[in-house]
């Protein structure tokens, strides 16, 4: 009995670690293959979703009316008025005279920096900065001067988006 342990019985239940360790192996690497196709569908699908948001922005801006009324106020290169550094408008370029803020949600419709506005009565201005969420339908004027910001004040007028 001794012998058929050692000589049949022990060889065989070696042979059938063997092939379970290898079967172990090679599920582990199935889950890991897996494990990895199931990350790039997340990134397939996160890139997707990203791309059907840019194309329905991309479209609400299409059919945004380029001419609307807005309330124009004027601002001024103040730690108050702005954010810390107010010499830089948040579109990263140095703010100066004929460029404006615009509220978000004109923003979210087309109205992006380097954009030409046309604000009746008063001229032409190029988009450099982007007013507090807070405000909307709403174009804000760089002026250097505070005094000449406070008495330009609020007017309510038409603007139209050019496509120059």
């Amino acid at each position: 009995m001794k012998t058929f342990i050692n000589y049949t019985l022990t060889p065989v239940l070696c042979a059938i670690m063997v092939i379970l360790a290898v079967v172990v192996v090679v599920k582990d690497q199935k889950i890991d293959d897996l494990k990895h196709q199931l990350v790039l569908a997340e990134q397939t699908a996160e890139a997707r979703k990203n791309m059907v948001e840019e194309a329905r922005l991309l479209q609400k801006a299409m059919s945004a009316p380029p001419v609307r009324k807005v309330t124009v106020t004027a601002y001024n290169p103040t730690t108050d008025q702005c954010d810390s550094d107010p010499l830089i408008a948040a579109s990263m370029r140095k703010v100066r005279t004929g460029t404006i803020a615009v509220s978000r949600d004109l923003f979210d419709q087309g109205w992006v920096f380097g954009r030409k506005v046309r604000i009746e009565g008063i001229g032409i201005f190029e988009i450099n900065d982007l007013m507090n969420k807070r405000f909307t339908q709403r174009i804000d004027i760089f002026m250097w001067d505070e005094n000449q910001a406070r008495q330009f004040g609020k007017k309510s007028i038409k603007a139209a988006l050019l496509e120059i």
